[in-house]
């Protein structure tokens, strides 16, 4: 319990990580995830939610147009802390982001038939992903 605390009070609302022409800037918000609050990380017109299932999300601007979604989508059945295949669906379709790529897939969720079948500007996110911001 004393560690959630300790780092809800080590991650600032606003950092920035980097230096010079390297540096990143972070804003960070707080969703639900299950009984807890997770971060949400806004950088360089990507956003980073993970472990979340707050689906009010949508109406936050700041998450609106992006050009990279990355998107916490544990299941095709709902889950009480993360979005399933659907609600990721309905967030893409809602905040309209260039791309959304999905991640922490269980393995219900085939990459290959993902892949094949997700609509256009959804992608599966897979271990190595590099994206150019």
């Amino acid at each position: 319990m004393a560690t959630r605390y300790l780092l809800k009070n080590f991650i600032k609302k606003n950092f920035s990580l980097g230096e010079n022409n390297e540096r990143v800037n972070f804003k960070t918000l707080q969703a639900k995830h299950g009984l807890v609050k997770s971060t949400i990380y806004i950088f360089n017109k990507t956003a980073y939610i993970s472990d979340c299932n707050d689906l009010s999300i949508i109406k936050i601007d700041k998450l609106k147009k992006l050009n990279y979604l990355i998107l916490d989508c544990l299941k095709i059945k709902k889950n009480w802390a993360h979005f399933n295949l659907e609600e990721c669906l309905y967030i893409h379709k809602k905040l309209n982001p260039k791309k959304t790529f999905l991640t922490n897939l269980h393995s219900d969720l085939d990459y290959n038939y993902l892949k094949q079948n997700l609509p256009k500007g959804i992608y599966p996110a897979y271990d190595g992903l590099k994206l150019n911001l």
